[in-house]
C-alpha cells in the first residue's frame, strides 16, 4: 500500500513533504531499501528513514534503531498537524496508534493503516 501511494504521489509531482519509515530486524530485511533511497534521491520533500530493530555487530549498521514508531515519535513529537500510513503486523500498528494518538496529538481521524495478517493471525 505504501508503495502505490508513493508511485502516485511521484506520478502527479506532489511536493508535500513525505517521510517513510521502513524497519526491518537486521538491514538486509529492508524491503525494497534501494527503490526507497532512489525515491529520497528523486524527489526533494521525500525522506527515508530505515529503522533497525536487531542489528548485529557484522551488520556494521550506524543508523537508527529500535522500534520503527518510536523512531517516527522522536522526530515528531507533535503529530496535531500529520497523518499517519502505517503497515505492518498487528501489534506494531496498533502501538503506534495508540502512542501518536495518546503521546504525541496525532488525531485519531488520521491515522490510516493496513495490517499484514497471516491465517494464524485470523484463527485467534
Amino acid at each position: 500500500p505504501i508503495k502505490a501511494i508513493l508511485e502516485n504521489v511521484s506520478h502527479h509531482g506532489t511536493t508535500r513533504p513525505m517521510t517513510l519509515y521502513w524497519g526491518g530486524r537486521r538491514p538486509k530485511d529492508l524491503y525494497m531499501d534501494a527503490l526507497a533511497q532512489q525515491w529520497a534521491a528523486a524527489h526533494p520533500g521525500f525522506t527515508y528513514v530505515p529503522v533497525i530493530s536487531n542489528a548485529l555487530p557484522e551488520d556494521h549498521w550506524t543508523g537508527r534503531t529500535g522500534f520503527v514508531h518510536r523512531a517516527v515519535m522522536q522526530d515528531f513529537p507533535d503529530m496535531s498537524g500529520h497523518q499517519v500510513y502505517a503497515c505492518g503486523v498487528p501489534i506494531m500498528v496498533d502501538s503506534a496508534k495508540k502512542d501518536f494518538i495518546e503521546q504525541c496529538k496525532l488525531p485519531e481521524a488520521e491515522f490510516y493503516a493496513d495490517t499484514f495478517t497471516t491465517a494464524a493471525d485470523r484463527a485467534k
